[in-house]
């Protein structure tokens, strides 16, 4: 086998390890999240932003048009600890209903965004 070969191989095998070893991280992530309790953190939102992910080729655009993707971030700062911001991937539902300054609560479950509550009543007379 000449080196370029070698080379090659070697490349591909740390490829694949590396590829093996992400995915045992997010599955033990993953598990470590769902065997988590629920734990409740009163927080300030600070910052909220929309992040375009294209995920086509340039090739496609050309062809099919830009479609673009978006990822939805938000900023909570702890109101117990100011020094502490948590920066949270969350969904779109989730990031519409969630404005800059909100004050409320968040609920957490390991790493894993479950929702954000705020004491702001809502326009909404409530029905018994």
């Amino acid at each position: 086998m000449n080196k370029a070969a070698i080379l090659g191989i070697a490349v591909l095998i740390i490829i694949i390890a590396s590829a093996t070893y992400r995915f045992f991280e997010q599955r033990k992530q993953r598990i470590s999240d769902d065997n988590s309790p629920v734990v409740l953190y009163m927080v300030e939102v600070i910052d909220k932003k929309e992040i375009s992910a294209n995920e086509r080729r340039s090739r496609e655009n050309d062809v099919n048009g830009p479609e673009l993707t978006y990822y939805y971030q938000v900023t909570f700062r702890l109101t117990t600890d100011s020094r502490k911001d948590l920066v949270l991937r969350i969904d779109k539902s989730a990031y519409q209903n969630i404005e800059p300054e909100m004050k409320g609560r968040l609920f957490m479950q390991g790493s894993r965004f479950i929702k954000f509550e705020t004491d702001i009543p809502s326009d909404e007379p409530n029905e018994k």
